[in-house]
């Protein structure tokens, strides 16, 4: 051979092992990645073994009262896990009220499902919801047009069926609750809070969930939370029109999660993607991610993506937009959606006693604006204005037709804020995105204990972050003074 082919050999070979070499290394080093994890909230899953026919008289009397889709739960549930399966996120959590009313055939149903999902390699957890267990006592069989009450799933019961996904091995969990922390990846703790029935969450909970939250932080972990009910009201008077749809304590759950550092809590049961937040006087955040229902218009889901450092937090939704049988799927759960809140609004009216002159002409319009509501971003759908100037008018009619009650100014004001996306008639500035949010997380854990609030002189104004500014802001927004929240509009 040529002696300038044996030299170009030579090189070649050790070009070749240094290739090698450098693929070698690369597959040994661990490369860190997003982390993408599924929401579900209130899938309310009913197992086609409690119902003989799909015309039993009283199924039908009993799903007429109903705002979600109940009759088509397993078929909306089943295709969900494939679809979770096929894309293969990193885990799936569940916001509680995973089945209609704690039937142990409805709970056997959805382990049975949510096995399949962590056989694919993905991790679950669930917290329970007021649908779970037996303290609501309303779980039915239904056989030959009528129904039998039949016994749904204690606390123990629960325990034992999900201890695959947040109850058993590797997780910590309260002993008087069905409360737990779960650490879901390196670099990142899940704090699963149990509000119960009532929606009153025990000061030794909130005490054991802050205290694993710290925990986690001083290891130099994030932390998240998920709850059934809601840890912040997303509009004015919403206990009023939803009772027990919030947490009754829960400004004191909600300080002590902040101090732990828990800046995200991910809630269920109101059946409607929306997002808000509470501000505090130093200018901390935390935000109440509520997720929809996937058997109620418009059948969300979520998808919440990390960096690979878990600082920051990508919030997008999804909808069902098909399902076999129902075609144009989204427009058949609208009117479903809208029918259900005519009857839902009609007597609630009749219950507070509303003129029904008065009553008959809201209904609509209240039905109109929950859609509105349920479809997110209410201040861009340009159907929103119309509504508000007429709620308005009302508002201004109110005197004439409440006389004691005041109900009718309660309403006026609730369907305002709801419209507007704001949790309160004094934070109107305070405007969260519903359909797609990013959050940036907290940063190390002493900034979050170090945190105090800015000396505030009794004439001073101060910027959410604590910055001073020269007297009183001629900008709209949200400011404080004398340590409360003031809004300039």
């Amino acid at each position: 051979m040529h002696p300038v082919f044996q030299i170009m050999m030579i090189h070649r070979d050790h070009f070749l092992r240094l290739m090698g070499l450098l693929l070698f290394l690369c597959l040994s080093i661990p490369i860190k990645a997003d982390k993408t994890i599924y929401l579900l909230a209130d899938i309310h899953v009913m197992s086609p073994s409690l119902l003989d026919s799909s015309d039993n008289i009283a199924w039908q009397e009993d799903l007429a009262t109903q705002r979600k889709m109940q009759d088509l739960s397993a078929p909306i549930f089943n295709q969900i896990i494939e679809q979770i399966i096929t894309d293969h996120p990193d885990a799936l959590l569940i916001c509680g009220d995973l089945t209609k009313d704690g039937e142990p055939e409805s709970h056997e149903y959805v382990v049975e499902r949510l096995r399949k999902v962590e056989a694919a390699g993905i991790p679950v957890f669930v917290i329970p919801g007021n649908h779970d267990h037996d303290l609501l006592k309303e779980a039915r069989k239904y056989a030959n047009n009528t129904y039998t009450t039949i016994d749904s799933y204690t606390y123990a019961q629960f325990r034992e069926a999900y201890k695959e996904f947040g109850f058993g091995d590797g997780c910590e969990v309260h002993d008087a609750s069905l409360s737990y922390a779960a650490e879901l990846f390196p670099g990142l703790t899940l704090i699963g809070i149990d509000t119960g029935n009532n929606t009153h969450v025990k000061k030794d909970v909130i005490n054991w969930c802050s205290q694993k939250a710290k925990e986690a932080r001083d290891k130099g972990n994030q932390v998240i939370a998920m709850a059934h009910h809601a840890l912040i009201p997303h509009f004015y008077g919403q206990e009023s029109f939803m009772v027990l749809s919030v947490i009754d304590n829960h400004e004191i759950l909600r300080d002590s999660l902040m101090n732990a550092g828990v800046k995200v809590v991910f809630t269920g049961h109101y059946h409607v993607s929306d997002n808000t937040r509470y501000i505090d006087s130093t200018g901390r955040e935390i935000y109440d991610i509520c997720t929809g229902s996937p058997i109620a218009y418009p059948c969300d889901y979520r998808k919440l993506v990390f960096d690979d450092q878990f600082k920051q937090l990508k919030i997008l939704t999804e909808s069902i937009t098909s399902l076999d049988g129902y075609d144009p799927f989204p427009d058949y759960a609208k009117g479903r959606l809208k029918d259900a809140f005519l009857r839902w609004a009609t007597n609630w009216f009749k219950e507070h006693n509303v003129n029904e002159q008065v009553a008959e002409a809201l209904s609509e319009s209240i039905a109109e604006a929950f859609i509105i509501h349920a479809e997110g971003n209410e201040p861009a759908n340009p159907a929103t204005e119309e509504i508000v100037l007429l709620y308005d008018d009302i508002l201004s009619m109110a005197p004439i037709f409440e006389g004691e009650s005041g109900k009718i100014t309660e309403v006026c004001l609730s369907i305002k804020s709801m419209l507007g996306d704001y949790p309160s008639e004094d934070e109107k500035e305070n405007v969260v995105d519903d359909r797609q949010l990013t959050i940036t997380m907290w940063g190390e854990p002493s900034a979050i204990r170090d945190r105090q609030a800015p000396v505030i002189s009794d004439d001073a104004w101060y910027t959410l972050q604590g910055q001073c500014l020269n007297g009183q802001p001629a900008k709209p927004g949200i400011y404080i003074r004398n340590g409360q929240k003031r809004i300039i509009h």
